[in-house]
Order: C-alpha cells, then structure tokens, then sequence
C-alpha cells in the first residue's frame, strides 16, 4: 500500500478546532460563506500569501496556522509537532475569546489528545497522544494586515502515524 505524503497532523488539528469553533458560537460559518466561490471558506487557514487573505477574509477574524517544529522522539513512532495559530481580529474582545478558548480547548494534554481523537472526520492514520499550550504571545497591532490586531498561540502535539509492517507510513 502507498502512503499518502500529503496527509498532516495539523490538518487534522485544524478539522478539531473549527468544529469547536463553530460548536461554542465563536465562528459563524455563515460570516465566511464567499459568492466568488459558492461555498464556505474555513477562516482557519494554512499560511497563505497576503492577497488570498484579504480577498476572502478582509476585515473578518481569522485564524492562520503552520507547523513551525517536527521532531522524533526516543520511541521513533511518536512524532511531536510544534503547530503555531496566528489570530487576526479587529476587536480586542473577539481576539481574547478565541485566544481563552484555545488555551481552554488544547491545555488539558493527554484530555486534549482524546477529544481530538473523538473526532468522527478525524482520519484513520493519526492517532495523538498529546496536545498543550507551549506558548502564547501578547496582543498586537498585526504587522501584516492592517487595522486588525493579532496574537500567537503556540500548540505542541505528540501522535503516531499508523504504520506499515517496515515502519513506514500507511
């Protein structure tokens, strides 16, 4: 069987916090929903270039993220990703509801790891073991995007990847 190199822990990181976006009221899907493209756009977004952003999300809170770390622990089958979250907002309030819910939400480690793993979209080749908070930045004027102001979260995850009898990826 070949492996599908395009899969990602943060992918399905991603699918996680959105659901528990939207489920806690603190996204609308319907705010981000694009007539250019008929359809949603998900505001937790890989990095992207600037003129993407400010087509679909201009003025609109968001959140960007990409994996700034990938490391092997002793046991080479736990993998440990460092995943870092960039939220734009313009208001102050929505900016702390997303960064407390966050830290909420991936504080809890091995709890963190379960609910992640809970997920019905999850999909059938990760398994995690560990999610918390590493580190979590003030809030600031973004430097990017002006007028919306900006703070980083930082979310270390420990998973396996299934593996094949060789150790090799499924």
């Amino acid at each position: 069987m070949t492996a599908n190199y395009k899969l990602d822990a943060s992918f399905e990181v991603r699918k996680f916090l959105w659901d528990e976006l939207v489920s806690n009221n603190i996204f609308d899907p319907a705010d981000y929903y694009s007539d250019n493209i008929g359809g949603m756009v998900n505001p937790v977004i890989p990095v992207q270039q600037q003129p993407e952003l400010n087509q679909f999300l201009s003025g609109k809170k968001h959140i960007v993220y990409d994996k700034i770390g990938t490391s092997v622990e002793e046991n080479w089958m736990i993998s440990c990703d460092q995943l870092l979250f960039t939220i734009y907002a313009v208001d102050i309030l929505d900016l702390t509801e997303i960064r407390n819910f966050m830290i909420d939400l991936f504080r809890r480690m091995d709890d963190s790891a379960r609910d992640v793993n809970a997920l019905e979209s999850l999909s059938d080749k990760f398994k995690f073991h560990s999610l918390y908070v590493v580190d979590v930045s003030p809030v600031a004027p973004s430097e990017e995007l002006q007028g919306l102001l900006t703070a980083d979260i930082t979310i270390e995850a420990k998973y396996s990847r299934i593996l094949d009898n060789n150790g090799r990826y499924l």
